[in-house]
C-alpha cells in the first residue's frame, strides 16, 4: 500500500536507494564524531541510524517492482521519476548503454559463429 502510493507520486526506487546510503553512511558518521561525555548515546544514535538502511532497500525493492511491473503494462512514470527519465543526461545514459549492448551482441555473435 505505502510502496503503490510512493510510486503513485513518482518517488523512484533511486531515492530509497540512496536513503540506505545515507543512512549507513549518517550511522558511521555519528558514530566517528562522537564526543567523550556522552560516547554511549552517540553510539546508541549511530545503530539507530544504521538500523533503517535495510529499510530503505526493502521499500527501493518494493518501488522497483512497482516501476518493472508499470513499464510491462505501458505505464509511464509520473513526478519526480518522470522529470528524471526525461532529463537528457538520462537519455544520453540510456544511448550509451544501448551502443554497449549492441557492441557486445556483435562481438558474441562473432565468436559463437568462429
Amino acid at each position: 500500500m505505502i510502496t503503490r502510493w510512493l510510486h503513485r507520486i513518482g518517488v523512484p526506487s533511486d531515492a530509497a536507494y540512496l536513503a540506505a546510503l545515507g543512512s549507513i553512511g549518517g550511522s558511521i558518521l555519528a558514530w566517528a564524531w562522537r564526543n567523550e561525555k556522552n560516547t554511549p548515546n552517540a553510539e546508541r544514535l549511530g545503530i539507530f541510524i544504521g538500523l533503517w538502511a535495510p529499510t530503505f532497500m526493502l521499500i527501493g525493492n518494493a518501488l522497483k517492482t512497482e516501476e518493472i511491473a508499470g513499464r510491462q503494462h505501458g505505464a509511464e512514470m509520473t513526478g519526480v521519476a518522470s522529470r528524471i527519465e526525461k532529463a537528457p543526461i538520462t537519455r544520453k545514459m540510456d544511448e550509451a548503454a544501448d551502443k554497449l549492448m549492441e557492441k557486445g551482441q556483435g562481438t558474441a555473435q562473432v565468436r559463437t559463429s568462429a
